[in-house]
């Protein structure tokens, strides 16, 4: 059995809909394959996506299962269903492990800067000529994963690999324009609803010198319905000395950057060349979590 899984603290929209989409493939070549998590989701995967008739499979431990993990490449970071052992291919998106997956001459490895894994699987789909396998809920998993990542394709890092199986995915499955929007105003209703699950589900532990120890982020369309909460947002925080919080705004085309921690403060403006004002730093552009992990480790090489 091949068992496809993701990360270990939580499942966002990238790895929930490339883990099922690529466990579909795989039993449509005739290899026995399930999407397996042990993990909660996160706000990304929207309540209209998870009324779908598409989920993660039930899974009972074998001896001689194979894994494969997609979305992440840090072996400290792999579901706990995960066997170190027994992986053999890594699909991610997150730079910063290619040696050590290219060393491993048994396991297959593709981690490329793009954006989205929901890219890659859709292009393997394509590889095999099996595009006619794509339900039009699955042209919607794989869209909205790559409409996340890329945020609404307009982020720095979206490819034309993006923007190509973004538009095939969207034909395919015979989906109207208006999904994107629902899409994410779904996700936000989610997110202001439990803002501190929302955050919680979306924060993640970074140890590069460079950037605080404690990074979240949230996605949002209005900027201001997360900034009036920022007295909340800093108690959720209170017990990390080393933490920032990423909001991206779809509707200013900025990303907010918060946080009240002096440490935190002096690595990002070092970082950004930027000041704080009120513990709110503005970044021009938007900027996702994956690409100012990138900013600072490449800030490390000079």
């Amino acid at each position: 059995m091949i068992v496809i899984t993701s990360g270990k603290k939580y499942i966002d929209i990238d790895a929930y809909a490339g883990c099922i989409a690529y466990a579909t493939l795989l039993n449509a070549l005739g290899t026995s394959a399930k999407a397996v998590t042990t993990t909660p989701f996160n706000e990304s995967i929207s309540k209209n996506i998870r009324v779908m008739d598409l989920r993660f499979d039930n899974y009972v431990p074998m001896s001689n299962d194979q894994f494969i993990i997609l979305d992440v490449s840090d072996p400290e970071m792999f579901d706990e269903c995960a066997d170190l052992e027994r992986i053999i291919e890594v699909i991610d998106h997150h730079t910063g492990h290619e040696d050590y997956w290219q060393a491993k001459q048994n396991v297959k490895s593709q981690i490329e800067f793009i954006g989205s894994v929901g890219t890659i699987i859709y292009e393997r789909f394509a590889e095999q000529n099996k595009t006619n396998v794509l339900t039009q809920d699955l042209c919607k998993l794989l869209t909205a994963a790559i409409l996340d990542n890329t945020l609404n394709l307009k982020a720095s890092i979206t490819t034309q690999r993006d923007i190509d199986a973004y538009n095939k995915l969207m034909k395919i499955g015979n989906t109207d324009k208006t999904w994107s929007k629902e899409y994410f105003e779904d996700c936000e209703r989610d997110i202001l609803s439990d803002l501190e699950t929302a955050i919680k589900n979306d924060t993640k532990l970074i140890s590069d010198p460079n950037l605080p120890y404690t990074f979240g982020q949230l996605t949002i369309y209005d900027e201001e319905k997360i900034l009036r909460k920022i007295d909340a947002i800093r108690t959720m925080f209170a017990s990390s000395p080393d933490w920032m919080m990423n909001v991206i705004s779809l509707k200013s085309g900025k990303a907010f950057i918060l946080s009240s921690s002096s440490i935190s403060k002096m690595k990002l403006e070092k970082l950004f060349n930027k000041q704080f004002q009120d513990d709110i730093m503005v970044l021009d552009k938007f900027m996702l979590r994956k690409e100012i992990i990138k900013k600072a480790q490449e800030s490390s090489k000079f």
